[in-house]
């Protein structure tokens, strides 16, 4: 489940807004969502292979997420037209 906007909650701990959260049990996905809130819930098949998150980067190998890390950092992506500003990577 991604938190676009707002405040979602399980067993008294609260998870704000741009989280990704994962369950990989059906009963941990009972939540609470506070008014104003806009989530996108994503599910179906497990992935055989591991899936490795950094950001907004997603791989299967690890490698590709450090590929990815080195083209942001020195801004390689082609650039989204109109956008003028840079978001550095987070550590």
């Amino acid at each position: 489940m991604y938190i676009l906007e707002g405040s979602v909650s399980h067993n008294d701990k609260s998870y704000e807004p741009k989280r990704i959260l994962v369950s990989k049990q059906a009963e941990l996905c009972a939540f609470t969502m506070e008014a104003n809130t806009t989530v996108y819930i994503f599910g179906g098949e497990v992935f055989p292979e591991e899936r490795i998150i950094h950001w907004n980067f997603v791989a299967s190998e690890k490698q590709m997420i450090e590929e990815a890390r080195e083209k942001w950092k020195n801004q390689s992506f082609p650039k989204v037209p109109g956008e003028t500003d840079f978001v550095p990577l987070p550590k």
